[in-house]
């Protein structure tokens, strides 16, 4: 019997699936699974999680709940409870009621703790269950016989309950058997013990004796679960069993199936199967093969075990001998005088060897753990088919993210984010000293991973330790190299030159390539080290995927233009990396009540301006650099000032720096040229750097350390950041967690706003959600942000037109563009621009804060929303009406045999909702023009016959047209073609017809013409 089979199989694991694994085989959801899938995002990502997220490059609210699923193995292990449905995370529970359920403060705080730490909700179910195994678990004592042979027997897992049952009840049956001699098979007794890791003495012996006369079958795992059982000890504390119950939750089951012994968990034995791969020699294998066992991870380690244990008393070579006797076709290898079958034997030992390296390669812990959870025993699983399911695991894992992403996962794709994103691991741990091999191709990823890899290799034979391309901060280089290098500082002395780490990094780079060390030489590569830096910060997982959604494959790309490539997918739009940084800045400022209001200002300030500076692409730092300027964060704020308060860039410097000697680039050599542009790049990195590491509380104790940090250049800068300490762990979770608060929001958001993101294959991202959620709630305040926010003035913010005179402009635009749908692609494009400016303009106030930058946010997800409901005909018109700015939604429904539907709604404070559909029919137009408000119903039943005159103007017959009262007139039912007719499926071809284009042209004319009339009439 093999106990741990039998403890981690699934027999209700058939053909239903999962939860988990509906999600993962298709991005296609209902809207009831969207909302769902939401919950358990909610209810499962931890502040962990988050930073993992942020770290790989997806953000929490652009990412679609796939993505988050397949990226986030925890929230995946989650998902895959047994299939079952979200309602049983329920709600969680307040303080109060966790202490009144648990009894006690201390328990309260046991159960919130341990849950808390497994990134579990602690629920009413949870917590209920949690404190009945509690009960459970007390009244336990060491297991007696008769419970230990019910486990056995009935090969039952160590868990709380099925100990409570086992003692309670399965051992009501249990009698001692009489007593026998075994000691005719005391050396196949010891042999088994052996095998199984356990020490031959008397206890292992009377036990094996008790095992063979009660009819349990003596075999290395059941020994080693009777000796573990026999040997628990009870009472176990609460707080054990509180932990271990929130770990049985975590890896799929309930509180009951809490282990009680260790080993046991999927975590453990992921472990402890990867503990077996990495110790396995080749004795191992041989003894396996050589003793007619299967090629497994349960065979290596009994392998191991005997070996061990005969070690102590067999000579050398006689291991394996105590138990049984080489049989069949490996008893060759021990010693058969056949030389075709000793060769056979000797083949199987290689192909052995190689599954069990290539087992290696793919094995990991949480591969390993996947695979338990999917009811796979790895334990007794052959070698070979190991490695394949761990492969397909793999696979399957890439497949997954693309599918997400909606990226073609084929193989050359999948082979290439292997490829790109392998590589990019792989050089951060090769000799920095790469970067100066003149004779080798350093300027891009492949070129750096294939000299690189070669120079590790090249130390490592040596047992050389080296300085790793990706920097870090150390301690000790090593004595080696500390020798090798002990006269850098006395170098940079000698050229004037700081004896900084990055002066010294680089001067170790060139000395050790044997190359001149020289100030050019100096700034060359430190410019090309930070070049690689910034693209192990840039090529996160999201950027790799995108690069191949766009066909770019950056492995023969220069550095510099890969961070470029890398920085324009991370973005520089309001939904982009850029503005989540500063928000969490801002978020991070406000919370920080170390920092007064002069000092906050003082702070936005700064980081402004910085970003202002890195902006430039190096032109102020250029433009200082070419007049001989020094190089501080004065001179370059104090450029960017200037350039700010006259749209022009103008360059000063104060009156600390004497005697500038102004120089141009055509006067200078090529060489002097090429110096210039390293120098240019490298500080304006340096700026990108600091912008990523700078926070409100870093930035507060580096000025009260060094108050002379305006006089420090870009690179002393980023290198004081980089050193000043502080304790910032709190804050960050803080922040996690006040960014999974609106993960929860989303969560909560009612159905039918799923329902509008299904019906129009909308992203499952929390910004589609949220923003989605608010269009509803508030139709207008997307146009009131937009057309009715305060604006810096022209002379405030040159470089931007007057934003007052192009919303006018664009208000009248769009009243013209709703009769074609060419003219109302380019309006909502010039919207999108109008947004853009009046968003960026509001973040760059004054007075800006975390919320005004996250309302800007949400505003940006409202208008994408907007373009994906565009390209399906509903479009968001907007429509001022007596100094009222209404989001005025018109959607166009083509109906069966050439017809068409159009729909329009809107919602006025002073009108209330008004909702109107128009059906186009070969003999006329007929419509009902629906509101809320009776005064409203008066005043458009009056106005039934201009509308219907300015219908007819356009040659259509008005047959019927009634305006209706409804109280509870709900526009969603319009938005969701409650009322009127679903669209019909169009080929290329309907869409190229005449038919057609006469059917669109009077759809949007009908459209254009009531808005012209509501307007007017209201």
């Amino acid at each position: 019997i093999n106990v741990k089979d039998a403890t981690y199989l699934n027999p209700a694991k058939e053909e239903q699936k999962t939860m988990a694994e509906e999600i993962e085989e298709g991005t296609s959801m209902d809207a009831t699974q969207r909302k769902n899938q939401m919950a358990v995002l909610s209810n499962t990502t931890s502040e962990e999680d988050f930073a993992r997220m942020q770290q790989e490059g997806f953000s929490l609210d652009q990412t679609t709940s796939n993505t988050i699923v397949t990226v986030t193995d925890k929230i995946k292990a989650e998902l895959a409870k047994a299939g079952k449905d979200v309602s049983c995370f329920g709600d969680e529970l307040t303080a109060e009621q966790i202490e009144a359920i648990a009894g006690s403060p201390e328990l309260a705080r046991q159960l919130s703790e341990a849950f808390q730490k497994a990134d579990l909700p602690l629920t009413e179910d949870n917590l209920r269950e949690t404190v009945e195994i509690l009960g459970m678990a007390g009244s336990l004592s060491a297991p007696s016989d008769g419970a230990v042979k019910y486990l056995l027997d009935n090969q039952l897992e160590p868990t709380i309950e099925n100990i409570y049952m086992a003692e309670y009840s399965g051992s009501g049956s249990y009698y001692p058997a009489p007593s026998v001699d075994i000691s005719s098979f005391s050396a196949q007794i010891q042999a088994v013990i052996q095998t199984a890791g356990l020490e031959v003495n008397e206890e292992t012996m009377e036990t094996s004796q008790w095992m063979l006369e009660n009819d349990i079958p003596l075999t290395p795992e059941n020994i080693s679960y009777a000796m573990a059982l026999k040997g628990m000890e009870f009472p176990v504390s609460e707080e054990e069993i509180v932990e271990r119950a929130a770990i049985a939750v975590e890896e799929g089951g309930r509180p009951k199936d809490a282990m009680v012994l260790d080993g046991y968990t999927l975590a453990e034995r992921a472990q402890r199967a990867m503990d077996i791969v990495q110790s396995a020699t080749d004795e191992d294998v041989a003894y396996v093969l050589e003793h007619g066992m299967e090629l497994t991870l349960e065979g290596l380690q009994q392998a191991a075990n005997r070996m061990a244990g005969t070690a102590a008393t067999q000579p050398t070579g006689q291991a394996g001998a105590v138990a049984t006797q080489p049989t069949g076709e490996n008893a060759a290898v021990a010693g058969a005088e056949n030389t075709q079958e000793y060769t056979q034997s000797g083949l199987n030992l290689i192909i052995a060897k190689r599954q069990l390296e290539e087992l290696r390669l793919v094995m990991t812990a949480q591969a390993n753990y996947s695979l338990l959870r999917q009811g796979i025993s790895i334990d007794t699983e052959p070698l070979e088919t190991l490695v394949t399911q761990l492969k397909e695991m793999e696979n399957s894992y890439y497949q997954h993210l693309f599918a997400a992403e909606n990226i073609e996962a084929s193989e050359e794709n999948i082979a290439l984010y292997k490829e790109i994103t392998g590589q990019v691991e792989e050089i951060k741990y090769v000799p920095a000293y790469v970067l100066g091999m003149k004779q080798a191709d350093v300027s891009t990823i492949n070129g750096v991973h294939k000299a690189g890899t070669a120079l590790r290799d090249t130390f490592e034979k040596a047992g050389e330790r080296y300085e790793t391309l990706m920097t870090a901060p150390r301690a000790d280089l090593g004595d080696s190299i500390q020798k090798a290098f002990r006269n850098v500082g006395d170098i940079l002395a000698d050229m004037g030159l700081e004896n900084s780490e990055e002066n010294r990094r680089a001067v170790r780079m060139l000395g050790y390539n044997g190359l001149e060390i020289t100030e050019a030489a100096i700034t060359e590569m430190k410019a090309a080290d930070e070049e690689v830096q910034r693209t192990f910060k840039n090529m996160t997982p999201s950027v790799v995927l995108e690069m191949i959604r766009k066909g770019i494959n950056p492995l023969q790309m220069d550095f510099a233009e890969v961070n470029r490539i890398a920085e324009e997918i991370r973005g520089d739009s309001i939904s982009g990396e850029e503005t989540r940084k500063y928000s969490e800045y801002l978020w991070k400022l406000e919370q920080n009540h170390a920092i007064s209001e002069d000092e906050r200002s003082s702070y936005i300030g700064i980081y402004r301006l910085i970003k202002q500076v890195e902006k430039t692409d190096g032109a102020a730092i250029g433009a200082l650099v070419n007049q001989g300027a020094e190089l501080t964060m004065k001179n370059l704020l104090i450029a960017v000032r200037s350039e700010k308060r006259s749209g022009k860039m103008e360059y000063t410097v104060d009156n600390d720096f004497a005697g500038v000697e102004k120089t141009t680039a055509n006067s200078i050599t090529d060489q002097a040229e090429a110096a210039y542009q390293t120098e240019v790049s490298y500080q304006n990195n340096c700026l990108k750097d600091v912008l990523d590491d700078m926070t409100p509380e870093k930035l507060r104790v580096m000025m009260q350390q060094t108050p002379e940090w305006e006089s420090m250049t870009p690179e002393q800068l980023k290198a004081a950041l980089a050193q000043t300490e502080t304790e910032e762990s709190g804050t960050d979770m803080a922040y996690a967690r006040e960014q999974l608060a609106q993960l929860e929001q989303a969560a909560n958001v009612t159905e039918d706003i799923y329902q509008v993101l299904q019906k129009y294959d909308i992203p499952n991202t929390m910004a589609n959600v949220l923003a989605m959620e608010s269009m509803i709630k508030d139709r207008n305040q997307m146009f009131r942000k937009i057309f009715g926010s305060g604006v810096k003035s022209p002379e405030e913010k040159p470089g931007i037109e007057d934003l007052e005179e192009i919303k006018e402009e664009l208000l009248e635009e769009f009243g013209e563009a709703v009769s074609e749908p060419a003219d109302m692609a380019i309006a909502q494009e010039k919207l999108g621009e109008l947004a853009e400016n009046v968003m960026k303009t509001m973040i760059n106030s004054e007075n800006v804060t975390s919320l005004d930058v996250r309302e800007m946010r949400l505003l940006s997800a409202q208008l994408s929303v907007s373009s994906l409901l565009a390209k399906e005909e509903q479009y968001c018109v907007p429509v001022l009406v007596n100094d009222e700015m209404m989001n005025v939604s018109v959607k166009i429904v083509r109906g069966v045999d050439k017809k068409g539907i159009v729909d329009i709604m809107m919602e006025s404070e002073l009108r209330g909702k008004i909702a109107a559909t128009f059906q186009a029919k070969e003999n006329g137009i007929s419509g009902l023009i629906a509101t809320d408000n009776s005064e409203t119903k008066e005043v458009l039943e009056e106005e039934l016959g201009a509308l219907a005159e300015e219908l007819s103007e356009e040659g259509e017959a008005v047959s019927d047209i009634h305006c209706a009262y409804i109280d509870d007139l709900d526009l969603n039912h319009f938005s969701m073609g409650m009322y009127g007719v679903e669209a019909d499926s169009e080929t290329t071809e309907d869409k190229e017809s005449e038919s057609y284009k006469v059917q669109t042209s009077r759809l949007y004319h009908i459209a254009e013409r009531f808005i012209k009339n509501i307007k007017e009439t209201l």
